[in-house]
C-alpha cells in the first residue's frame, strides 16, 4: 500500500470519529476538529519526507572500508 492509500485511509477514519462528534457537539465543532487532525496529518508527512530527504532512510547501505556492509544509523 503506498503512501497515498495510507492517508486516504487516514482521513476516512478522521472522517467517521468527526461524523460521531458531530452528533455530540454540532457540525461547527466536528468541522473544526476535522481541519485541525487534517492539517496535523499533512503536516507530520511533510515534516516526514523533509527528514528522510535529509537523513536518508535507516534501510540504505553505507560503504564500508572494510568490505562488510554497514547500514545507515
Amino acid at each position: 500500500m503506498d503512501v497515498v492509500n495510507e492517508r486516504a485511509l487516514v482521513y476516512m477514519a478522521v472522517l467517521v470519529v468527526c461524523s460521531a462528534v458531530a452528533v455530540f457537539a454540532g457540525p461547527a465543532r466536528a468541522a473544526a476538529t476535522f481541519g485541525v487532525v487534517t492539517a496535523s496529518v499533512e503536516g507530520a508527512y511533510w515534516l516526514g519526507r523533509i527528514l528522510a530527504g535529509r537523513y536518508g532512510a535507516s534501510d540504505q547501505v553505507v560503504s564500508n572500508p572494510e568490505g562488510s556492509p554497514r547500514y545507515a544509523s
